[in-house]
C-alpha cells in the first residue's frame, strides 16, 4: 500500500512538472442490498449485502489520468481501479503516439472502446436473471490486452472523399511465454525457448518441437474494419483469431495427465478464443434520438485433441449427477460454437423528450460438440430479451422498469452404445423471467437507483467449479423466487 501512495504521489508531481495537457477523472459504483429473501419447503431465507458491486463483493473505484503532448503526437492514459478487494490497473496503462494524422500506435494495457457495440442491457440485470445478461461486447466486441500493441488507421483522413470515414484497426500480442522479464523482446525469444515449444497432438498434430512463430501470432490477431456512413450509421465487421488460449497435456509433475489450463500460445490478449470468429455490426443513428446497433458472430469450425469438457455434468433439483462426458485421452472432436445475434435498441423520441425506451435481444444457436462414431453434444438455443422503459418525472428525478427473459433449449446428447436419455439434459431446459420498478435521483457529477427486483429461475442452479480436482458443486439459486432491494450509486467526474 506504501508503495502504490508513493507510486500516485510521484506520478502526481510529473504530471504537474510536465508543459503536457493534463485531464484528471475519477469514477466508481457500488450496490447495497438492504434487504433479500426467498421460501421454500424450509421456509424464509433473508440476506443482506453491505457493500458490493455487480462483479465483485467491493465497489469498484477508479482514478484516471489522460495527457496529450504540446504536439499532440504522443500521449498517455492510466485508470487506477480498486476492485474485488484488490488494487491495480483500470481499463488502461497504456501509450500512444500518432507521426501522422491518419495512423496511431498504442502499446500497454488498453481497452479500445471506439467500435465496441454501444448498447448495453439493464443496470439490475444480476438481480433480475440468474445469469445476468450480455454486455455491448456481444454486439460488437472490444479491443482488449494487458500487454498488447493496437493500431489504427485512417487511409482517407483529409481526403475530400465520402470514403474519409473508413478506419482500420488491429490488436495483437507476443508469442508465448511471454512473462514480463523473460523473453518478452523478440529478439530474445528466437532461439532456445524450451517454454515457446507446441505440445505433442494438441496445438497442431506435431511432435512437440515446432517453436512458437510470428505467423502463429498474427493468425491470433483482432483485426477490424469501421466505416461511418454520412448521416445513416456506423458499419463495421472484424474477424478474431483462434489459439490465444489453448489447453497443453502434461505428463510431468506429481499429478500426471493433467490439463495445464490457461497456458497462452499468444500473450498479452484478454479477448481469448479457441475458434476463429467473424463478426459483423450496425449501429443505425441517423435519427435524433434513436439507435438501433445489430451484431452477429460466426465462429468457424474447428477441431481438438486436447483435453476439455465435452458436456459438463449438471446437477438436479434433485442432487443427483445427470452427466459428465470429458476427452482424456486426445480423441478429436470437432467443435462449433455458437452462432450469435444481439440486437440493441435506444430511443428517446423527439415529441416526447422524457420517455426513454431501451431494448436488448440476444440468441444463439447451432453449437455442437462431435467425435464421429463416439459422442455427440448439440447445445439448445438460447433466446434472451431486456426491454427498460423510463420516464423523467422532474430534471433529477427518474422513475423506470425493467423486465428480463431468458429460454434456453434443451441440450441433446449421444454416446456410442447409451441409448439415448434426456434425463441426461433435461436440467439444461429452462425459461427465467425477472422484473422489478425503480427510481433514480442524479445530481450534479453522480446518480442513486433503487428498486424492488423479482427473479424467477426457471429451474435449481448450481456453480461448477471446474477449477476443483473434484469438480464440486455449491448452490446458487433455488426454483423459487428470489425478491431483493437494491441501492446502486455511481459517480464520475
Amino acid at each position: 500500500m506504501k508503495r502504490c501512495i508513493l507510486f500516485i504521489a510521484i506520478f502526481g508531481v510529473l504530471c504537474a512538472s510536465l508543459s503536457a495537457e493534463i485531464t484528471l477523472g475519477a469514477w466508481g459504483r457500488g450496490v447495497v442490498t438492504p434487504l433479500a429473501f426467498t421460501s421454500d419447503d424450509d421456509g424464509v431465507h433473508s440476506a443482506v449485502s453491505a457493500a458490493t458491486y455487480t462483479s465483485s463483493d467491493t465497489p469498484s473505484i477508479g482514478f484516471s489520468a489522460n495527457g496529450v503532448a504540446p504536439s499532440e503526437r504522443i500521449g498517455f492514459k492510466i485508470d487506477l481501479a480498486f476492485g474485488g478487494g484488490q488494487a491495480g490497473i483500470g481499463d488502461n496503462a497504456k501509450v500512444w503516439v500518432k507521426p501522422f494524422d491518419m495512423f496511431t500506435l498504442t502499446a500497454g494495457f488498453f481497452k479500445e472502446e471506439e467500435l465496441r457495440g454501444k448498447i448495453g442491457a439493464s443496470e439490475f440485470a444480476a438481480w433480475i436473471l440468474p445469469n445476468s445478461s450480455q454486455n455491448e461486447d456481444n454486439i460488437f466486441r472490444r479491443f482488449d490486452a494487458f500487454a498488447g500493441a493496437h493500431f489504427r488507421l485512417n487511409p482517407l483522413i483529409g481526403w475530400d472523399s465520402p470514403w474519409n470515414g473508413l478506419t482500420l484497426q488491429g490488436a495483437f500480442g507476443s508469442n508465448a511465454p511471454g512473462q514480463p522479464g523473460n523473453n518478452v523482446r523478440a529478439i530474445l525469444n528466437l532461439f532456445n525457448n524450451e517454454d515457446n515449444e507446441t505440445a505433442p497432438s494438441v496445438y497442431d498434430g506435431s511432435d512437440g518441437d515446432r517453436k512458437m512463430s510470428a505467423l502463429d501470432v498474427y493468425k491470433a490477431m483482432q483485426f477490424a474494419i469501421g466505416y461511418r456512413v454520412p448521416s445513416i450509421g456506423l458499419a463495421r465487421v472484424q474477424f478474431i483469431g483462434n489459439n490465444r488460449n489453448a489447453f497443453r497435456w502434461s505428463e510431468s509433475g506429481s499429478t500426471p495427465n493433467v490439463v495445464e489450463a490457461e497456458t497462452k500460445l499468444v500473450y498479452g490478449m484478454n479477448t481469448n478464443r479457441d475458434a476463429d470468429i467473424i463478426e459483423a455490426a450496425f449501429l443505425y443513428d441517423g435519427i435524433k434520438g434513436l439507435s438501433v446497433d445489430l451484431g452477429v458472430k460466426i465462429p468457424l469450425e474447428y477441431t481438438t485433441k486436447t483435453d476439455f469438457i465435452v458436456y459438463p455434468r449438471v446437477m438436479g433439483s434433485d442432487g443427483s449427477v445427470k452427466s459428465e462426458i470429458k476427452n482424456p485421452t486426445h480423441k478429436e472432436y470437432t467443435v462449433q460454437q455458437p452462432y450469435a445475434v444481439a440486437l440493441g435498441v435506444s430511443w428517446t423520441p423527439a415529441f416526447l423528450d422524457a420517455l426513454t425506451l431501451m431494448a436488448r435481444f440476444d440468441g444463439s444457436f447451432g453449437g455442437s460438440i462431435e467425435c464421429p462414431g463416439d459422442t455427440r453434444v448439440s447445445n439448445g438455443y438460447l433466446i434472451a430479451a431486456w426491454l427498460m422503459p423510463s420516464w423523467r418525472v422532474l430534471t433529477n428525478l427518474r422513475v423506470g422498469f425493467d423486465a428480463g427473459f431468458e429460454n434456453h433449449g434443451l441440450d441433446t446428447l449421444w454416446q456410442s452404445g447409451v441409448p439415448p436419455d434426456s434425463a441426461q439434459t433435461d436440467v439444461s431446459k429452462y425459461t427465467d423471467v425477472g422484473i422489478g420498478p425503480w427510481v433514480e435521483l442524479s445530481f450534479l457529477g453522480g446518480r442513486i437507483r433503487t428498486g424492488v427486483m423479482m427473479m424467477v429461475p426457471g429451474n435449481a442452479r448450481y456453480n461448477y467449479n471446474v477449477s476443483s480436482p473434484t469438480y464440486t458443486y455449491s448452490p446458487k439459486f433455488r426454483a423459487e423466487p428470489v425478491f431483493s432491494v437494491p441501492i446502486s450509486f455511481t459517480y464520475s467526474f
